[in-house]
């Protein structure tokens, strides 16, 4: 019975079983799709007739561009490329040995278109259908000449640019880079797993994959399982577990003379502002101070003599609550660390603002994130 189970989860589906929006959206495109294609093809019939038509290898291209937008088979390149080289090289096949049987023809015809897409890296299954349709409606499609190219690639064209609006509009990439980049860059969600594009191409050629995925999806699946494993790590650990208790804070009306001197002599670049309760306020960040010192020391140089040396009234002391910003970020002390990851590599953050309740008890930085990461290993 065993040896049954394990035969028919070989044997049977290895997709997992798709949401409405999986059923919904390939569907729903491919129609509207090869719809916008017939249109143009009734529209021209008016002028010019028999110009465009619809031809079979065309719905196996909607499949690829609607359903696996992100497969290297399914990018325009490949799509409008392959399909019309496929139709050059069966149409000159089928001029060069006319008196060929016709099982001949077709086996010539698709090695061929394959071995073709292949040296225009085109690589396109439809294209194979392209070649064997052409062999087996030769009687109505070899009269056409080479004008059998013109719907091939115009219809293939007009697929394509339909996939590339709709998956625009439902927010997914479709576009890939015409030319991968070179083997000192890497893709930047790559960047963070230290693989360069070269390394990422070379894990897809070990494992017969170059024409399942690209580099940059590739990268994109690593950095994400990495990214959960470590969410998966920190799921137990709460950021009451990570913060550092030491807090340095000011006050409102802690004047800025006083701010000055805390960051002179801690090296931080942002202090909290709590209240009397010690609930957080906001946050006073080194540049912002800075950048007061800075104007009021170039303000003072523009005044004339006089103004300098004459008598005046003071104004009032400057104090931390005028440089005051928003709090960047602030979590509950029993908040998973897990639910912080994606945030901190989206943002950057001076600090993470722990609160038990609205009292500030603790801050996490960077250096306590990488910490603890560290611990877990």
């Amino acid at each position: 019975m065993s040896r049954v189970l394990t035969l028919w989860q070989r044997l049977g589906p290895v997709s997992a079983h798709p949401t409405w929006r999986d059923l919904l959206r390939p569907g729903l495109g491919a129609a509207l799709g090869l719809a916008l294609a017939g249109m143009l093809v009734v529209a021209v019939d008016q002028l010019y007739p028999h110009a465009l038509f619809l031809f079979a290898p065309l719905g196996a291209t909607a499949v690829l561009v609607f359903a696996v937008p992100n497969s290297p088979l399914a990018q325009p390149w490949n799509c409008v490329v392959g399909n019309t080289v496929s139709a050059l090289y069966t149409l000159v096949l089928l001029r060069s040995l006319p008196e060929w049987p016709q099982p001949a023809l077709a086996a010539l015809a698709v090695g061929g278109a394959i071995a073709l897409m292949l040296a225009c890296r085109a690589l396109h299954p439809p294209g194979g259908a392209v070649a064997l349709l052409t062999v087996l409606a030769s009687a109505q499609l070899l009269p056409l000449g080479w004008h059998l190219l013109v719907p091939m690639a115009v219809l293939t064209a007009v697929l394509v640019l339909a996939g590339v609006a709709y998956h625009w509009a439902w927010g997914r990439s479709y576009l890939h880079q015409a030319h991968p980049p070179s083997p000192a860059q890497a893709p930047p969600s790559a960047g963070a797993l230290a693989l360069s594009n070269a390394d990422l191409e070379q894990l897809l050629e070990r494992f017969d994959q170059t024409y399942n995925m690209g580099p940059e999806d590739l990268g994109e699946l690593l950095a994400a399982a990495e990214e959960q494993a470590i969410k998966r790590r920190f799921a137990a650990v709460s950021c009451g577990e990570v913060m550092s208790p030491q807090l340095l804070t000011v006050r409102r009306d802690t004047p800025l003379e006083e701010v000055a001197d805390i960051f002179h002599e801690h090296l931080v670049k942002s202090l909290p502002v709590v209240g009397a309760r010690g609930e957080l306020i906001g946050r006073v960040q080194r540049a912002d101070l800075f950048d007061w010192l800075w104007e009021g020391h170039r303000a003072h140089r523009r005044q004339s003599l006089w103004r300098r040396v004459r008598p005046r009234k003071l104004p009032t002391e400057p104090v931390a609550e005028s440089l005051m910003r928003e709090p960047e970020m602030r979590v509950q002390e029993s908040t998973p660390m897990g639910d912080l990851l994606h945030e901190l590599a989206q943002h950057s953050v001076q600090f993470i603002a722990v609160l038990r309740g609205d009292v500030l008890v603790g801050v996490i930085t960077r250096s306590d994130v990488i910490r603890t990461l560290l611990a877990l290993k």
